[in-house]
Order: C-alpha cells, then sequence, then structure tokens
C-alpha cells in the first residue's frame, strides 16, 4: 500500500474521496478500565453514561477536558453522521509522540484535521465545525452531504 508523504498513513483511509474526514485529537487521555466492549455499547444504546470513579484520580483540567471532548464527539458524531470521526491519541503513546514530533506539537490538547494541524487548543464545537465545513467543501464533499445547520 502507498504512503502518502503528506500524511504518513495510508492513503486510502484519509482521501476524503475515500471515507470519512479524519479529526485527531493529541491529548492527556485518562486510562480508564471498563466493563467489555459489548456491555458498554448495550449501556450506551440504553441512554446510560457510565461514569468511571478512577476519573477522580486526574487532575480537574485533565477530567475537563476529557469531558469537553466527549461533548464535542457525540456532537460530531449526531451531526456529520459518519461523514467525520474523531480520533483520540494519547500524547504519551507512541503514536501520540510520533504525532508530536512530527507536527511539532509542544502543547496539547491539539487538533489535526486530516493530518495537518489545525488547532493547539481544544476548540470549541463551533470552532471545530466551522474548519470541518470548509474542510469538506474545499473537498467537494459538502455538496454532497445532507445540509447542515
Amino acid at each position: 500500500m502507498r504512503i502518502e508523504e503528506t500524511n504518513c498513513v495510508r492513503s486510502d483511509l484519509y482521501s476524503s474521496k475515500a471515507g470519512p474526514l479524519r479529526v485527531t485529537f493529541v491529548g492527556i487521555m485518562p486510562t480508564l478500565f471498563a466493563h467489555c466492549q459489548h456491555c458498554m455499547e448495550v449501556m450506551h444504546a440504553t441512554g446510560m453514561t457510565p461514569y468511571s470513579e478512577q476519573l477522580e484520580g486526574y487532575p480537574e483540567d485533565i477530567k475537563k477536558q476529557y469531558f469537553q471532548l466527549s461533548e464535542i464527539a457525540q456532537k460530531l458524531k449526531a451531526e456529520f453522521e459518519g461523514r467525520v470521526v474523531l480520533d483520540p491519541v494519547d500524547s504519551a503513546s507512541p503514536q501520540g509522540v510520533w504525532l508530536s514530533i512530527r507536527h511539532r506539537i509542544l502543547k496539547t490538547p491539539c487538533v489535526l484535521i486530516q493530518g495537518k494541524k489545525f488547532f493547539s487548543k481544544l476548540p470549541s464545537y463551533d470552532e471545530l465545525r466551522a474548519e470541518i465545513l470548509e474542510v469538506l467543501e474545499r473537498s467537494g464533499h459538502l455538496a454532497s452531504t445532507q445540509a447542515f445547520r
């Protein structure tokens, strides 16, 4: 499979024609142990939002960022219906270290859209939405999507 020089990922994953727009969030991700994936899907399908006491051990700013990112992810999923995928990456993971070096991320959180750095902070949903719509419009996919609010 061919590797693109600009994104250093498989081209079929990052081509706007081949799949969803990828929004990558690089930051500190709390490590949480949870129920098995099947049980979590059942809990989410019923509208339950599982809360973990494990979060209590993290500093307030990390918890706040975690909940803000969760809210942004839910809004992205609801509004863009699979045309946009949020990819959270822990900055301490091997992938996070690689992205930090590659994109010269000196401070987290940071947001990449299609492999390009757009924000050096966690943006509001409206700021992120505006950039996503602009990228979709430039790629020619805004016309093929349903009307956005």
